[in-house]
């Protein structure tokens, strides 16, 4: 029996337009095209490739004239961009989604579709008025539809929700990788038999695998008898817990002994700053960059005893996944998704304490701490954790028998 032929599969991360996305950590539309890769967008495009089909991105910007055509540096996918704009704020909520709605190109988006061929659309986030104005283009052009949940759990309006039960209606299939998000959706909308997916974010395991700890720490000037610990992403104090995460490190230490690194900037840089510097930790700095050098956060991984992440509200986070693939112990707060890549705790590769608790941060860090034998452990089952379920190749081949089951 001959292959089946591949799929085009349009991929439309959030966002009204792209600089809603990339404004807050300081990037242009260049460095998106040239030099972001991983995350959940550019990790699917990888994965769907895997799986031989041939996925292309669809992203609308304030600063285009005309639909342009780009191409992803680091897989080759077609990166289509049209002439967009942010929706004003309305006097309500209600309004706002009216607005969000009316503003979306759907004739742009139609044309990017109708000239790259495409099978299938999946769209980051179902509850957002983007989905909802795609699965109407979706039933117009007669294509199936599909949503990922990446942490948007919110319907936002009363119109949204009236809206939202026609969409899911004719969306084809939910990949939703948290078991909470998947028990709110069954609450949610108990009427609708909704085909979801246990999917999760994939990890390349060959870019993401550590290097000798003791080079990585003298190429990054660190001390080798320090115990580090490294925290890594987007700088939102809330959703990430970032006031928790300094409060819980105050709790565990003061001294040289030990170093907390926060990599990463974003839309609350400012009021960060202003929190690191009260909280003045001689131990903690913070490199306020939200760098696209992904060898340079592999060797941060590779230099660090432990990684952290104290949020509040979580999808499916891949900066904790390039961690444990680098063979770091894990320790998480039960934001969702954060249990699900525990699933079995330490056997897992992490510790897992309850949201908004720093001291209980600190007790689980000073577990790590006083425990080599235990880091080890744990680092090891997070690399296996990782190989085993969040792989490229494990992701390619649930992706393509969602996609395929048509």
């Amino acid at each position: 029996m001959g292959r089946r032929s591949s799929l085009v599969i349009a991929l439309f991360p959030w966002g009204d337009v792209v600089e809603e996305f990339l404004d807050p950590i300081g990037l242009r539309l260049k460095d998106f095209v040239e030099q972001m890769t991983g995350g959940w967008l550019f990790g699917y495009a990888s994965a769907l490739q895997l799986a031989g089909h041939r996925p292309v991105i669809v992203c609308a910007s304030e600063n285009a004239s005309q639909i342009e055509c780009h191409y992803h540096a680091g897989t080759g996918a077609p990166i289509w961009i049209v002439p967009g704009a942010r929706a004003r704020q309305g006097h309500s909520a209600a309004a706002h989604s009216l607005r969000r709605w009316s503003a979306t190109p759907l004739p742009a988006f139609r044309k990017v579709l109708a000239r790259s061929q495409c099978d299938a659309i999946l769209v980051q986030e179902y509850e957002y008025t983007r989905f909802d104005a795609l699965a109407w283009l979706a039933v117009r052009m007669r294509k199936p539809l599909y949503a990922t949940f990446q942490g948007g759990d919110r319907t936002l309006s009363w119109i949204e929700a009236i809206a939202r039960q026609a969409s899911l209606r004719a969306c084809s299939g939910l990949i939703v990788a948290s078991a909470a998000e998947r028990e709110r959706l069954a609450k949610a909308y108990p009427h609708i038999a909704l085909n979801i997916a246990n999917i999760p974010n994939p990890i390349d395991c060959g870019e993401w695998i550590a290097i000798e700890r003791r080079q990585a720490r003298q190429d990054l000037g660190l001390a080798s008898g320090n115990f580090v610990v490294v925290n890594h992403g987007r700088i939102d104090v809330r959703r990430k817990g970032l006031d928790v995460l300094l409060n819980a490190w105050s709790l565990f230490s003061r001294d040289a002994s030990s170093e907390l690194v926060i990599i990463g900037s974003g839309q609350d840089r400012d009021i960060f700053a202003r929190l690191l510097s009260e909280a003045a930790l001689p131990n903690a700095r913070w490199l306020c960059d939200y760098t696209t050098d992904r060898a340079l956060i592999r060797r941060w991984l590779s230099a660090a005893d432990a990684y952290v992440t104290a949020s509040r509200t979580e999808g499916m986070p891949v900066a904790p996944l390039e961690a444990m693939a680098c063979g770091l112990p894990i320790v998480a707060t039960d934001a969702q998704g954060l249990p699900d890549i525990l699933a079995n705790g330490e056997a897992s590769g992490g510790l897992i304490v309850p949201r908004d608790e720093p001291a209980a941060i600190a007790q689980a860090l000073k577990k790590l701490k006083d425990d080599p034998v235990m880091r080890e452990r744990l680092g090891q089952a997070a690399r296996k954790r990782i190989e085993e379920n969040f792989s490229l190749g494990a992701v390619a081949g649930a992706l393509d028998r969602l996609l395929t089951a048509r």
